[in-house]
């Protein structure tokens, strides 16, 4: 349990430990951000607890946009800084700065007892409906994904994975440590269409989370996006404040889970990815190319043999240059049914040596078909022929027959070890993404 200290209290703690922090986001040259983290500092010291409208004001105040759409941005921003938090304090030790739930201020906490605080000022009306939205729509899809587990957990079509488990793919797994199953996740906000005037759902693979997002709007004052607060697309689930997860990736998680369940593994995003999750855990990736956290994507493109071309609808072989472009329903025309996908599969050590499998590919129906590669035994020996057994250190690429997330069929494309010695002794920025620009 931690102990909370009131800046009234002890504001020089608060100060000393603010100043740390301070320049930590300094260095990530986000100065909007700054700006945010100053404002709320200084009247964290002085014992105030700002109004909404009084921190857009100060941070936003170049801006001339209303006050309800500052606002928006004002909790984009405070999301975006509670993130930023979590990245310093990391696995440290010792008193940590945090942002209570329902405040514009901070709080020095300390280790030892937390005080619970139950007279902490609650939301604006507004922002409380937000918030109550965000956690419905997450319980809802924790439901149903609990569900679906617990159909396959008592299923009795589970030998064929069983007898994959003897394959070297998933050796390592089982360690005392424990294991991520992580579900690739994407960036989705409301933007308002140019011919029609309606806010529609949207995904910028340029804008690829929370932070850019804030970037883009705080530099573009006129720009009509907004975080969505629910989610209207049957397709997918609301995972957080601008989250979703594909319906067909919990669908190949949940044919997965049979395999897997043994290891315990504990449900992540890849948005939610961190460092402290990559030293203390194993990592199973489930999810399309352009969902995967640079955290493992900058370092595995690094030394992979492939790179994503506009998009990782598409990859590109850097060895040939022949391109591997998907025919996913997001890239193609209107009536126009796709009939092609590409699965891509890999393993390599992680920082810490522990194991990261990436199981994915250009579209759904190429994770599909790879979560099946996964658990069948006689296609994971013929893999294994070719990559010379080393499924320490390795990547596949298959080409994928489908109809839409639909898979039938793949055929092997390209497989080979992968070296990553020396990667993670790097220092180079994160610039990995998954729409170049």
């Amino acid at each position: 349990m931690n102990r909370m200290i009131s800046p009234a209290d002890d504001a020089r703690a608060l100060a000393e430990e603010g100043q740390a922090v301070r320049d930590f986001i300094k260095s990530n040259q986000s100065d909007t951000l700054l700006r945010l983290f100053d404002f709320l500092l200084q009247q964290s010291l002085e014992g105030r607890r700002p109004k909404e409208i009084e921190v857009a004001e100060e941070v936003f105040r170049s801006s001339a946009e209303p006050a309800t759409a500052q606002g928006s941005r004002v909790r984009v921003g405070i999301h975006r800084l509670r993130r930023k938090l979590e990245l310093y304090y990391g696995d440290r030790t010792g008193p940590r700065i945090v942002i209570p739930r329902g405040e514009y201020g901070l709080l020095l906490e300390l280790p030892g007892e937390r005080d619970v605080d139950e007279t902490t000022a609650p939301l604006e009306p507004r922002q409380s409906g937000n918030r109550k939205s965000s956690v419905w729509i997450l319980a809802t899809a924790l439901l149903l994904v609990n569900v679906a587990l617990a159909c396959l957990y008592f299923s009795d079509e589970i030998g064929l994975g069983e007898n994959a488990l003897g394959s070297t793919l998933w050796r390592g797994f089982d360690d005392t440590k424990g294991t991520k199953i992580v579900a690739g996740d994407y960036f989705m906000f409301l933007s308002k269409s140019v011919d029609t005037g309606v806010d529609e759902p949207t995904q910028d693979l340029s804008i690829a989370d929370l932070g850019q997002f804030y970037d883009r709007v705080s530099k573009d004052p006129s720009s009509s996006y907004y975080i969505m607060d629910s989610d209207p697309r049957p397709v997918a689930m609301m995972v957080g404040d601008a989250s979703t997860v594909s319906v067909d990736i919990l669908e190949s998680i949940g044919n997965l889970w049979p395999l897997i369940k043994k290891f315990r593994p504990s449900p992540a995003t890849s948005s939610d990815l961190n460092a402290a999750m990559m030293k203390s855990s194993n990592i199973i990736y489930v999810g399309t190319l352009d969902a995967l956290s640079p955290l493992i994507g900058a370092p595995l493109f690094e030394v992979s043999r492939f790179r994503c071309a506009d998009t990782c609808y598409e990859l590109v072989d850097k060895k040939t240059g022949r391109h591997f472009l998907s025919g996913s329903p997001y890239v193609l025309a209107d009536q126009i049914v796709p009939r092609h996908d590409y699965g891509y599969i890999a393993s390599f050590p992680g920082p810490s040596g522990k194991r990261i499998l990436v199981i994915s590919g250009t579209s759904d129906a190429g994770v599909r078909q790879m979560v099946n590669l996964a658990m069948d035994p006689k296609r994971l020996r013929q893999l294994g022929q070719r990559i010379h057994g080393a499924f320490g250190s390795f990547e596949a690429l298959y080409q994928v027959r489908t109809m839409f997330s639909e898979n039938y069929q793949s055929s092997f494309l390209v497989a080979h070890p992968i070296d990553m010695k020396g990667v993670w002794d790097q220092t180079k920025p994160l610039n990995w993404s998954p729409a170049p620009r």
